[in-house]
C-alpha cells in the first residue's frame, strides 16, 4: 500500500496544482491609487471591480535570521509597486524520507500530468515573507470581512500565487476582503533545532510565526484596503487547514483573527518535542555535522538543508508544527479542543474520496479483487483489518472494491480526524462548530477519482476555469461553486454558514448534522455513521 507521503510525492499534492486563466472577461487593467501603510505606501492593480496588491512584504528577509524569528519588513520611502506575487518559499522534498524511489504506474502518471496541468512555479527565495491583498475598494469607506487564505502543501511546498488561489472571485460574489501569504516551509519553517542550542529555541514553529506576523499585519493594515480587522477568518486547505488548526492554538494568534475554516486538515494532534529533536540529530548526521556545529546551518545552502532534513523524516519525525512550550503549548484538540479559541466558530470538513488522490499510485487501484481489498484492510490496521472490512464494504456495497480501500483511508488520513475536531469543539458549549463533506464527482480520468483531495479549492474560490483539468467540462461545477463560496463568505461575515434556500444547522453530538455540498447540496444526519461507530469503539 503506497503511503501518503509518497503519493505526494509523486505529485498529487492539491497544493500549487492549477491551469491557466479564467474569470470574467478582462478589462483593462489600470493603476489603483497609492494606500498608506504602517511600513510605507503602496500601489496595485485594478480589474473587473477589484484591485490586488500582490507581492506585499510583511517580513524581512529570513536568510539574516534562519532558525529564528522573522522580524517585521523594513519601511520605504515613496511607493512601492505591488503588480505581482513574491517569492514562495524554499521548496521542500516531500516523501523523499529514506532517498527511496517512488513506482510509477502508467495510471498514476496519467493523474499526475492531470493534477499537475498548467500548475505555475515563482522564484524561490529565503525573503518569502510577502502576501497578496484584494479587495473590492482600497480605502478607508467601509469596513468588509477578511478571509486570510494558508496555503496547502503538507508544510513542505506550495505558494500563495497559484492562480486557482485568486481572490479576486471571492471579493467580487461577497463584498469581502482576501488576503493570501507565503511562509518559511519544510526545514527552514519547522526544524526544530532548540533541544541543540538556545538561539533556537522557535525554530520547530517559524512557520507558525511566519503567519501570526502577517496576521498582525493584517490588523495594522487591512482596514486602508477595505477590511475590518476586528473581523478576519482564516481559512486553509490541506497543509493549510492543519495550519489552521494549530493556530487555534498558539497564544500569540489570539485575537488575530474571529473564525476558522478547517479543509481537509484537521490538526488534532501536533508533533512531540522528542521527535523533533530526534529529526534534527539525524539531519545533522545527514550533512556530517556535530551537534556542537548547529549554528553552520545557517549559513549552509538551504537546498543542502532542506535535503538533509526531508531524507530524515519517517517514523513519527516530520517537519511540521510541534509541541515547544512556548509556541504551540498544548495539542490544539486533543485530549480536548483548546481553551485559547473558545469563542471562535469552526467550519471542518473533508472531501467524500479524498485519498483517491493518494492511492491512485497503487498498481491495483480500480480494479482489486474483494481478497485484495481484505489484504489492504490487514496491512492498514492490522488485526482490527477483519472487523473493518464489513463495514467499509456495508457502506458501499456496489462499489468496486478500490472504494472500500480509499474509504477506509479517507477515514483514516481526514475524516475521523474531523469528526474529533467537531465533535471535541462542540462539548466546549462555547462558539459552534460546522461539518461538511464534498460528495460531488469529478467527471475526470473516467470518474475514478471521484471526490478526490483538493477538489474543493477552486470551488469555494470560484475558480473553476483554472482548474477545468480536475473539476472538469460542464455546468456542473460552475453551478455548485456559488453554493460553495457563498457558504464560506455567509459565515466570514455573521460566522453562520447558512445562505438563502440552505440553512446550514451546527454540529452537535445528538444529530451530528452535517451539510453535503452535492449537485443538490442538503443536510445529513451524521453520514457513513457504521464507520464513525467502528473507530469510536
Amino acid at each position: 500500500m503506497i503511503t501518503r507521503r509518497a503519493a505526494v510525492a509523486a505529485g498529487f499534492c492539491a497544493v500549487g496544482l492549477a491551469a491557466a486563466g479564467g474569470g470574467p472577461a478582462a478589462e483593462a487593467a489600470t493603476l489603483t491609487a497609492p494606500v498608506e501603510t504602517t511600513l510605507g505606501k503602496v500601489r496595485g492593480r485594478r480589474a473587473n471591480g477589484v484591485s490586488s496588491f500582490l507581492g506585499l512584504p510583511y517580513g524581512d528577509d529570513t536568510a539574516q535570521r534562519r532558525f529564528q524569528p522573522a522580524a517585521p519588513a523594513k519601511a520605504w520611502s515613496g511607493v512601492r509597486d505591488c503588480l505581482a506575487v513574491g517569492p514562495q518559499a524554499p521548496q521542500g522534498i516531500v516523501g523523499m524520507a529514506g532517498d527511496r524511489p517512488q513506482v510509477m504506474t502508467p495510471f498514476a502518471e496519467q493523474v499526475t500530468a492531470t493534477f499537475r496541468a498548467g500548475m505555475q512555479q515563482g522564484d524561490e527565495s529565503e525573503n518569502c515573507l510577502v502576501l497578496n491583498v484584494f479587495t473590492p475598494d482600497a480605502s478607508t469607506a467601509r469596513k468588509r470581512p477578511v478571509m486570510v487564505w494558508l496555503h496547502g502543501g503538507g508544510f513542505a511546498i506550495g505558494s500563495a500565487g497559484d492562480p486557482q488561489y485568486d481572490g479576486a472571485p471571492l471579493c467580487r460574489r461577497g463584498d469581502v476582503v482576501v488576503v493570501s501569504l507565503n511562509h518559511r516551509l519544510n526545514a527552514l519553517g519547522y526544524l526544530y533545532l532548540g533541544g541543540l542550542h538556545d538561539d533556537f529555541a522557535d525554530s520547530g514553529n517559524l512557520g507558525q510565526l511566519d503567519q501570526v506576523l502577517a496576521l498582525q499585519w493584517v490588523r495594522d493594515n487591512i482596514a486602508a484596503f477595505g477590511g475590518d480587522p476586528d473581523n478576519v477568518t482564516i481559512f486553509g486547505e490541506s497543509g493549510g487547514g492543519r495550519k489552521v488548526s494549530v493556530l487555534l492554538a498558539m497564544p500569540a494568534a489570539k485575537g488575530l483573527f474571529h473564525k476558522a475554516i478547517v479543509q481537509s486538515g484537521p490538526g488534532v494532534t501536533v508533533g512531540e518535542q522528542a521527535a523533533a529533536a530526534e529529526l534534527a540529530e539525524r539531519t545533522l548526521a545527514n550533512l556530517g555535522l556535530a551537534k556542537t556545529d548547529v549554528h553552520k546551518l545557517q549559513t549552509m545552502e538551504a537546498a543542502a538543508v532542506i535535503k538533509a532534513a526531508s531524507a530524515a523524516e519517517g517514523r513519527g519525525r516530520s517537519l511540521a508544527p510541534m509541541l515547544d512550550g512556548r509556541a504551540v503549548p498544548a495539542h490544539p484538540f486533543s485530549p480536548a479542543a483548546t481553551e485559547i479559541s473558545r469563542d471562535v466558530p469552526v467550519i471542518v470538513g473533508t472531501t467524500k474520496d479524498e485519498a483517491t488522490l493518494f492511492l491512485s499510485a497503487d498498481p491495483a487501484f480500480g480494479k482489486m479483487t474483494e481478497a485484495e481489498a481484505k489484504a489492504r484492510f490487514t496491512a492498514m490496521l492490522g488485526e482490527k483489518g477483519a472487523a473493518a472490512f464489513p463495514v467499509y464494504q456495508g457502506l458501499r456495497p456496489n462499489d468496486p472494491p478500490t472504494y472500500w480501500v480509499t474509504a477506509l483511508a479517507t477515514d483514516m488520513m481526514m475524516r475521523m480526524d474531523s469528526i474529533r475536531l467537531a465533535s471535541r469543539k462542540a462539548a466546549q458549549g462555547a462558539a459552534p462548530v460546522y461539518m461538511y463533506r464534498l460528495d460531488w464527482e469529478t467527471p475526470v480520468l473516467g470518474g475514478a477519482m471521484r471526490s478526490p483531495h483538493g477538489l474543493d479549492v477552486p470551488l469555494v474560490f470560484e475558480t473553476v476555469e483554472a482548474k477545468r483539468g480536475i473539476l472538469g467540462p460542464g455546468p456542473a461545477p460552475e453551478q455548485l461553486a456559488p453554493v460553495m463560496s457563498q457558504a464560506w463568505i455567509a459565515f466570514a461575515r455573521t460566522g453562520d454558514p447558512s445562505q438563502n434556500g440552505l440553512a446550514w444547522p451546527r454540529y452537535e453530538a445528538t444529530g451530528r448534522q452535517t451539510m453535503i455540498f452535492d449537485a443538490e447540496s442538503r443536510v445529513a444526519a451524521d453520514p457513513d455513521g457504521a464507520a464513525r461507530k467502528f473507530w469510536e469503539a
